[in-house]
């Protein structure tokens, strides 16, 4: 479970936007997100305040905020979005508490769960792609979990267009692809590869980039293929480890392209929902 500490970081303002910070939920590269409490409704929210503007431009392409587009989405497997803002210069997103903390894949759900955790990622996954962008962070940290067994994907620190040009290396070690890590032009399978490595280890309990460090684990992300999940858990359905495996591969051209060929192997699978 992440840390939570009584108070917001020292120097973080108290309020924002209309809402008071109760706790620090975690921090990151982009900046922190803290629980609060909108003092006029006494609702329970989550305020994201960035490290730096959210919004970006490369040349020649118009300004673009992640956070602004997702909160004109609505879809049951997307953190809802309530607001942006900027405040005395502080800049935050304001969106839905979990009560629930985030996917914990150290812990093997039973096998229909874990089907039923990744078929809501790829619900969400298609609807993004559908509307031309990709996330490019997957990962147990980004997945929140509810009271009605939903889960929804959160943190659009590193979602980008879809055509956007290729940029710097992004990602999470262990969870980023091959063409993240080099630094190369990223599609929406890159995310598949993503959802892969988080399936993997929800139906193995073992990660298939564990390394030492982060040089190891990107060592072995470019270059070793990780043991196939039916060898270490011999009850698995084999399409099901096959289609985890072909999510894996270091060519995005072998993948499946799309959220929906995922999908459709998972369906095929009749594994019984939890």
């Amino acid at each position: 479970m992440p840390t939570q500490s009584p108070l917001p970081d020292p120097g973080t303002a108290l309020h924002i936007g209309g809402l008071q910070l109760r706790t620090l939920i975690k921090s990151g590269a982009t900046g922190s997100i803290h629980a609060a409490v909108d003092t006029a409704t006494g609702r329970m929210v989550a305020v994201k305040l960035f490290n730096h503007s959210p919004a970006t431009a490369d040349p020649g392409t118009p300004r673009y905020n992640p956070w602004e587009f997702i909160a004109s989405l609505n879809h049951p497997n997307i953190v809802k979005i309530f607001g942006t803002g900027c405040e005395n210069g502080q800049h935050y997103a304001i969106m839905e508490l979990s009560s629930s903390g985030t996917l914990n894949t150290s812990q093997q759900p039973p096998l229909p769960r874990a089907i039923t955790l990744a078929r809501q990622i790829l619900h969400a996954l298609d609807h993004l792609h559908a509307h031309g962008q990709i996330h490019l962070d997957i990962k147990p940290g980004n997945l929140l979990l509810f009271p009605d067994n939903r889960l929804k994907v959160s943190d659009f620190g590193l979602m980008r267009p879809l055509r956007a040009p290729a940029t710097r290396p992004m990602g999470s070690p262990g969870f980023m692809s091959p063409e993240q890590i080099m630094g190369l032009p990223l599609d929406q399978r890159s995310d598949l590869f993503s959802l892969g490595v988080v399936l993997y280890r929800m139906v193995t309990g073992r990660s298939p980039f564990g390394g030492r460090g982060v040089s190891d684990i990107i060592y072995r992300t470019l270059l070793i293929t990780p043991p196939q999940p039916a060898l270490l858990q011999p009850n698995l359905p084999t399409a099901l480890s096959h289609v985890i495996m072909q999510a894996l591969t270091k060519r995005p051209s072998q993948r499946l392209t799309h959220a929906a060929d995922f999908l459709a192997v998972l369906d095929s699978l009749e594994i019984g929902t939890q």
